[in-house]
């Protein structure tokens, strides 16, 4: 039971965080954007890892990802500077850092990861651990596209594949750092 009530807490954070964005791009903005269209019904099989839920279902608002995390893998220090991110376990133990907070994370567990905080995240266990990660706003998907697209042209090992990357990453606005070294945000 436990499990659902974190689940449907996730899913009321992120219709809030919709109005959010949305209160946040009319105040932006002096006039109304033009609608775009939406799918009224989206069902995804639960054997379906991926993008659940883009920017063109939300109208930008915020995504889904379910994430397959291999044992003893995870992703380098990194910090958005245009979403927040929580992680909503499924499967698996992930430990994860959060600023300086350190914390093992089992199925049912909510990890929040606010912009412009560094975080990363860790499979601790023996099988793969699988995780429900939501962005708000959305967007960061067209970031994963392009580093496929780039890891498709160049090999990781070419000379000019840390530059493009890097500029990848700056375009989405998104910092890495393999020694958890990031200099203050302005």
């Amino acid at each position: 039971m436990k499990p659902r009530i974190l689940f449907l807490t996730t899913l009321c954070f992120c219709f809030v965080l919709s109005l959010s964005v949305e209160a946040q791009q009319s105040q932006k903005q002096n006039s109304p954007q033009p609608a775009t269209s939406q799918r009224e019904l989206l069902y995804l099989p639960p054997d379906s890892p991926g993008w659940k839920v883009t920017a063109k279902d939300t109208l930008g608002a915020y995504a889904f990802v379910e994430s397959i995390v291999e044992p003893q893998t995870g992703p380098e220090p990194h910090r958005h500077s245009r979403e927040d991110e929580a992680f909503y376990v499924l499967e698996g133990q992930l430990e994860f850092r959060v600023g300086e907070r350190r914390m093992v994370a089992a199925p049912g567990s909510l990890v929040f990861a606010p912009r412009g905080k560094p975080h990363t995240f860790k499979n601790v266990g023996t099988t793969p651990a699988r995780a429900l990660v939501i962005l708000a706003p959305a967007g960061l998907e067209k970031f994963f596209e392009e580093r496929e697209a780039l890891r498709k042209e160049l090999a990781t090992t070419d000379p000019s594949y840390p530059g493009r990357y890097k500029a990848l990453a700056e375009k989405y606005g998104l910092e890495f750092s393999s020694d958890w070294s990031f200099p203050p945000k302005e």
